[in-house]
């Protein structure tokens, strides 16, 4: 009988992966969603196909949809029920996820439920391992919890590195006005002159901007805005006033360069000044009972020798 369900099961996944496989009996897109796609005022990544989440086929014609619909319907819940979700889909933009909000809060969902189930299944294969639900239920909020814990942590050395990107920017810039540039030449030459994760998503905005007929300011603006940049509001001001009214800025720029840059050297003071802070907890537990008994432990031998006599 459970031969029988085994191969059954087996059976069904391989005919259900087989027919998803074919392209006949697909949906065709819509005439209003083909003529959209070739207007320019779209966006070219809007009808993009999507980038593969996971590196095994199976995986990503199967399970994938499964997790974005359990992601959506806990979307529409928390929506419905007064959570905001817009710190988190910030996170996943930054961190350039190609998933989506839908496929992490699924990912979340089978996370937690294998975190849940993980004790339990390795007790029925090995009895001496103990089976307490108090640490099933643990287990399963911490792979619940996880993924966020990590794409926080990302987030943050993103936020880093487009910052530090954003300051050798303006410097490029102010470099390129200084000799006679344009603001836009001097912007494009900038771009051109360096590599990193703030020149491409820059370049990105920047011709997104370009075929809509916007300004590269509101494109630095956008991208302020989307990544969480708060940097990126007085260095986009500086390059509207000089579009709009034609004034220098080299040293506007100069001067937004070491404002970044003083501001990244006061955080790393103010977390190396936390960091000693935290190590006295790990001082304290552990390094100060060891140095205690490693001086008292041959005093303690002499007393006992003394006493014995």
């Amino acid at each position: 009988m459970n031969g029988a369900l085994f191969f059954g099961s087996l059976f069904g996944l391989g005919a259900l992966i087989a027919l998803t496989g074919q392209p006949h009996g697909r949906p065709r897109r819509s005439l209003k969603s083909r003529l959209e796609s070739l207007s320019p005022e779209n966006k070219p990544a809007e009808h993009a196909p999507r980038a593969p989440v996971f590196h095994t086929k199976l995986f990503e014609e199967v399970l994938r949809p499964a997790l974005e619909r359990v992601g959506t319907a806990v979307a529409t819940i928390t929506s419905r029920t007064g959570f905001n979700l817009v710190e988190t889909s910030a996170r996943l933009r930054m961190t350039g996820d190609e998933g989506g909000l839908p496929l992490f809060l699924g990912q979340k969902i089978a996370s937690g439920f294998i975190g849940l189930a993980l004790l339990p299944v390795a007790s029925s294969m090995v009895t001496t391992l103990p089976r307490s639900p108090w640490l099933s239920i643990g287990m399963g909020f911490a792979g619940f919890f996880a993924p966020d814990l990590r794409l926080r942590s990302k987030s943050e050395i993103r936020r880093l590195e487009l910052r530090e990107g954003m300051a050798r920017f303006a410097d490029l810039l102010a470099l390129s006005v200084s000799a006679g540039l344009g603001l836009e030449s001097a912007i494009d030459e900038a771009l051109r002159a360096s590599t990193g994760g703030f020149f491409e998503e820059f370049r990105r905005y920047l011709r997104e901007a370009r075929l809509s007929n916007e300004s590269s300011s509101s494109a630095l603006a956008r991208l302020g805005d989307d990544f969480q940049l708060h940097d990126a509001e007085p260095l986009a001001t500086a390059l509207a006033t000089a579009e709009s009214q034609g004034i220098p800025v080299m040293q506007v720029l100069r001067a937004q360069a070491r404002a970044i840059r003083e501001k990244r050297r006061l955080e790393l003071i103010e977390g190396g000044e936390r960091a000693q802070v935290r190590m006295v907890l790990p001082v304290g537990l552990l390094i100060l009972p060891a140095f205690f008994v490693v001086v008292l432990y041959p005093a303690a031998v002499q007393l006992l020798q003394i006493t014995a006599k």
